[in-house]
């Protein structure tokens, strides 16, 4: 039983690796734009996956991901990021860090708007100014 749960373990990290190589390869806006839509939108997904996957254990590799995300807000980032002729030469995983710290930024200030609309807990008001529980 343990032989076939090492390999599993071993085949699984296997994939793994090849998963993330081919993610971090040279795809670059040519590839981005050649294939279309279904592939920039499954790359996506296929990419937040890998993410959220390996997040669990190296603190390097952080993008911002949850269960409700919007996978063509992702997409459009990315073709932004690429609409600039400066990043041309770029590799989508650039792109993707781009959109995540767009994306980081807007998860941010929707928290800290949500933080001041709620109101601060007034203190209890007690019925002798000088009352203390230890004075008598």
């Amino acid at each position: 039983m343990r032989r076939i749960m090492g390999t599993a373990a071993l085949a699984w990290f296997a994939g793994f690796c090849m998963a993330a190589t081919v993610a971090s390869g040279y795809t670059l806006l040519d590839a981005w734009r050649g294939f279309g839509e279904n592939f920039q939108r499954g790359y996506i997904v296929g990419y937040l996956d890998a993410v959220s996957l390996q997040k669990r254990h190296d603190v390097r590799v952080w993008l911002p991901s949850s269960s409700h995300t919007d996978f063509e807000r992702w997409r459009s980032l990315v073709n932004d990021y690429f609409a600039d002729p400066a990043n041309a030469k770029r590799s989508v995983p650039d792109g993707m860090a781009a959109a995540g710290k767009i994306i980081q930024h807007e998860v941010m200030d929707n928290y800290r708007k949500h933080m001041e609309g709620m109101a601060a807990p007034s203190p209890v008001a007690s019925s002798a100014p000088d009352a203390s529980p230890t004075s008598r």
